[in-house]
């Protein structure tokens, strides 16, 4: 085979496997935009528990009391607990700004490698594509993370973790 078929079919085959690549990626993309939808309901159920609980408990608490009545300070205790419920309920913010940010870039590394670009272009365009991400997350932790995979001394073969099992024990209440 001549040397310029033989870079040819080379080239032919890299187009196929990236393109591979990025319908993964892709598939990929559309299973966290699944995530997220069906997220954001129960969220915001739950989000309407805690403000009626706390609707709940004000009335609790300004209702006329007699002798036997229930204790204030039982009632504040409840109220805070509420409230702090409320503020940890601020991780599902968190994670949703920080999986759109990935869901974004997982797509925009899909439609890169099904782009043809040459070999020289390629460096130049991880870069900003990496950067840019950088740039938008939003805490350290996520950038220290990002840092470290694009690190050269950082191996970037990595499984997923053991499966678990496709059902629960007899008797037990999945909540999650």
């Amino acid at each position: 085979m001549p040397r310029q078929q033989a870079a040819e079919q080379s080239a032919i085959q890299q187009g196929i496997h990236n393109a591979g690549a990025a319908h993964a990626l892709f598939a990929a993309t559309a299973q966290m935009g699944l995530a997220l939808h069906e997220s954001q309901d129960p969220v915001a159920q739950l989000g309407s528990l805690f403000a009626h609980l706390s609707e709940t408990l004000s009335a609790l608490r300004s209702a006329p009391r007699g002798p036997s009545v229930i204790d204030r300070e039982l009632l504040g205790r409840l109220q805070a607990d509420v409230f702090k419920g409320v503020q940890q309920l601020q991780f599902y913010d968190r994670m949703v700004q920080h999986l759109t940010l990935i869901q974004e870039h997982v797509i925009a590394v899909a439609n890169e490698l099904g782009s043809m670009k040459t070999e020289s272009q390629a460096p130049a365009i991880w870069d900003e594509l990496h950067a840019r991400l950088r740039r938008r997350l939003i805490s350290d932790e996520q950038r220290g993370l990002l840092d470290l995979f694009q690190s050269l001394q950082t191996a970037t073969h990595v499984t997923a973790r053991a499966p678990g099992s496709d059902y629960s024990p007899a008797g037990s209440l999945e909540m999650f």
